[in-house]
């Protein structure tokens, strides 16, 4: 498991993908890490958990983050709070920040709070890459259809670069 001082973390690098390409007609879903376990990809719906939809059947590198690539402060060593997990689709056109969440209530505002965070550090190590799409989804498999909240994406648009959506399904555009 790499650690990256912040400022200095390569989300792109090869070493970091640890799946084989997702092939664009495989139909996948995420399972989020136990413990101190990272994200996963599943071939099988089990327990509901995040389908990834991919409409045009583009091949994507599926790279779990939290738990997988740690992130420290410089001064203080401590380990800064991560999204899930990632998706790259060949030749970088697109990236997809994913949050998981598996709770009742209150599970929005951590879930983007994660998202910033790991934006935060990709946009400062990787300024030089032009994705036609950039999206960071906030999913709770118990809310596949949550309520709107169209001013914290507006937000979130503003300030970060990227579309936030919050969703129980994860397109891929």
């Amino acid at each position: 498991m790499p650690t990256y001082q912040l400022g200095q973390v390569d989300f792109l690098t090869l070493e970091n993908r640890i799946y084989p390409t997702v092939r664009g007609n495989e139909m996948v879903y995420i399972k989020d890490g136990e413990g101190t376990q990272p994200a996963v990809i599943l071939y099988e719906d089990r327990l509901n958990e995040v389908a990834v939809v991919n409409p045009r059947h583009a091949s994507y590198n599926f790279i779990p983050v939290d738990n997988s690539i740690t992130v420290v402060e410089p001064q203080t060593q401590n380990k800064v709070s991560v999204c899930d997990a990632m998706i790259l689709t060949d030749g970088l056109q697109d990236v997809y920040f994913i949050e998981l969440k598996d709770v009742r209530k209150q599970w929005v505002t951590k879930a983007v709070s994660q998202l910033e965070s790991t934006i935060r550090i990709f946009n400062g190590s990787h300024v030089d890459v032009a994705f036609k799409h950039r999206l960071a989804y906030a999913s709770n498999r118990r809310h596949p259809f949550p309520a709107s909240y169209r001013e914290k994406e507006e937000q979130f648009r503003c300030s970060l670069g990227f579309k936030l959506v919050v969703s129980g399904r994860i397109n891929i555009l």
